[in-house]
């Protein structure tokens, strides 16, 4: 039995058969693992940063910190909601909520694509400190930063430690990182 299986090998029929099987095993491996990596029922983090902002003055940079800025992240179900907001006052926080799904997730990078349409948004009116800061984060422009408007996000984990409830995530194209404590 072994012996006419080595000789049917050898044949180019054999080849053929051997390269397409080898191929069909690897790509539903793929698919398996992607399937069982984007199965997690729940995940939910919370960040905290504080929002600097640099300017040029007499050829000498200042910066001055402005107020600090949350991000609350929950996947329950392929369901994302995402929230940015600031830390002030409830009459004066700033305020954006996003809610969508995930498009896209590559497991060799762990990268998240994330289609997201906004469907809440409170800015301060005089200088809106949280939506000049996401005009970067999310590489979108002011005018589409408003409710009911959608957002593709790219999001990538570079490190986790679940059993110290830790994670650092980085936001693309803008290259934003946040290290954040993950809850159950």
């Amino acid at each position: 039995m072994l012996t006419r299986l080595a000789k049917f090998l050898l044949t180019k029929l054999g080849r053929v058969v051997f390269l397409l099987t080898s191929i069909s095993i690897f790509c539903f491996t793929i698919l398996l693992l992607e399937y069982f990596a984007d199965s997690r029922s729940v995940w939910a983090f919370d960040c905290n940063s504080n929002m600097y902002q640099f300017r040029n003055e007499n050829n000498v940079v200042v910066n001055h910190q402005q107020e600090p800025l949350y991000l609350s992240l929950t996947v329950q179900n392929k369901q994302i909601h995402l929230d940015y907001y600031t830390a002030e006052k409830e009459s004066e926080r700033e305020l954006v909520s996003l809610k969508g799904k995930l498009k896209e997730l590559e497991i060799g990078k762990l990268m998240y694509q994330l289609d997201l349409k906004i469907t809440e948004a409170k800015y301060q009116l005089e200088a809106p400190q949280l939506q000049d800061y996401l005009v970067n984060e999310l590489s979108e422009t002011k005018d589409k930063l408003v409710l009911g408007s959608d957002i593709s996000v790219a999001l990538q984990v570079l490190e986790m430690d679940v059993k110290n409830d830790f994670i650092l995530i980085k936001f693309s194209p803008y290259n934003t990182l946040w290290a954040c404590r993950l809850h159950d």
